[in-house]
């Protein structure tokens, strides 16, 4: 062995040693250490404790026996497909056959009134309170004028009553409204010897113009604009101011009738027909907010497209084409003003008449130069001077009010 081996061996010997000795203190150490701190202290070590599995949410479980069960379950979402669409078609079918009448007392006697509003002569006016007195209440539609007054006699329809109101003298219409309001205060006899009964305010319905001829702003007087406001929205306030005191107190409904479709696409030319409806819109917005805390409903019907006999044979004997669309039968207005008539807590909006949702939700979303590309944006329409006049002087103007003009 040599000298440079023994020398290696004895340094490795060395090492060994003091690697042993730093170890055995360490050891040492760290025994003292672990018997001086208390278990409990944020220094011991601790066991991790061991993880388990959350258990399995609900849609989990479904989702697994799906997939277990692949043939159960199309089935089972078939059955129950075909059976809402099933039960919506019945419910719907049965809602539109049951009868819709309006309470009586027990002598028989009528005792709901309805107070209607609006140009008389109106094919939606006029069909509305036809239908209504059809159904059982008693109507009441409000007069402006003698010709008004005689139009509705002329109907011959004993619970169809003409009533006078004049806005053009506010103390003559405080009157005219007092002298109702005591009607329905008083008691009332069916026949001799039956027992006293009295008239309840079921609801006031609103049923303003708001159709104009298409126009440009500019050709549009100011006595144009005078007569349209002081027609279809003025009117209509005043009207309901000097109702409010009824309708508070038999807790009435409140229906404001205006057609959408326009005036949610707010097309060029109808300057007159979108100010009257948006004047009309914030108003019964503000009324039901006030209202609601009397107890008191206000609903908006929307009208679309909606299909009126007489306007179809008047039109199909000028030779006018037909739309390939057809309207939503009046029926369903009829109903759906009855509905809201009779309901506990009708809804605050109705959509009525093909196109009236949609056209809302359009006008409502999509930006204004595709909502004017969609309606021609460009082609200058052409305005027939004598059919407007025709149409701001007579109330007949209106019977296409629920159609977008093909002009626009």
């Amino acid at each position: 062995m040599t000298d440079a081996q023994q020398l290696f061996d004895y340094a490795r010997k060395q090492f060994t040693e003091i690697a042993d000795d730093v170890e055995r203190h360490f050891e040492q150490v760290a025994g003292q250490l672990r018997e001086w701190m208390p278990a409990d202290t944020p220094f011991a070590r601790q066991l991790p404790v061991p993880k388990r599995l959350p258990p399995p949410t609900t849609l989990q479980i479904v989702q697994r026996w799906i997939s277990r069960h692949k043939g159960l379950s199309a089935a089972a979402i078939a059955f129950l497909v075909t059976g809402s669409i099933g039960t919506f078609i019945y419910i719907r079918n049965n809602g539109s056959k049951r009868k819709r009448r309006a309470r009586r007392s027990a002598s028989g006697a009528r005792t709901d009134v309805v107070v209607i509003a609006g140009a008389v002569a109106n094919p939606i006016t006029s069909g509305l309170y036809l239908d209504l007195e059809r159904r059982g209440f008693v109507v009441y539609v409000v007069a402006n004028t003698s010709e008004d007054e005689q139009y509705i006699r002329a109907q011959s329809r004993i619970d169809l009553l003409p009533l006078q109101l004049d806005l053009v003298d506010p103390c003559t219409a405080q009157d005219q409204v007092a002298r109702f309001r005591a009607l329905l205060e008083r008691d009332h006899h069916a026949f001799d010897g039956a027992e006293p009964h009295r008239l309840l305010m079921a609801g006031l319905i609103m049923v303003p113009d708001t159709q104009s001829m298409p126009a440009r702003i500019e050709d549009i007087s100011s006595e144009e604009w005078s007569d349209a406001l002081n027609a279809k929205v003025l009117n209509t306030i005043a009207t309901t101011q000097l109702f409010m005191p009824s309708i508070i107190e038999h807790k009435a409904k409140v229906l404001l009738l205006t057609p959408s479709v326009t005036p949610a696409l707010r097309p060029p030319m109808h300057a007159i027909e979108s100010t009257t409806y948006g004047a009309l819109e914030g108003f019964s917005a503000s009324m039901a907010a006030e209202l609601k805390q009397d107890g008191v409903s206000v609903s908006q019907f929307k009208l679309g497209n909606i299909e009126i006999p007489s306007v179809t044979i008047k039109q199909r004997r000028e030779g006018v084409p037909q739309p390939r669309l057809k309207g939503t039968p009046l029926r369903v207005l009829h109903d759906s003003v009855f509905d809201a008539l009779v309901s506990q807590r009708p809804s605050r909006t109705f959509h009525v008449g093909r196109g009236s949702l949609v056209y809302n939700i359009i006008g409502s979303w999509m930006p204004p130069t595709i909502i004017g590309w969609m309606m021609g944006a460009g082609r200058k329409p052409e305005v027939v001077q004598n059919a407007r006049d025709e149409a701001m002087q007579s109330s007949q103007g209106s019977l296409t009010w629920e159609r977008v003009e093909q002009e626009a």
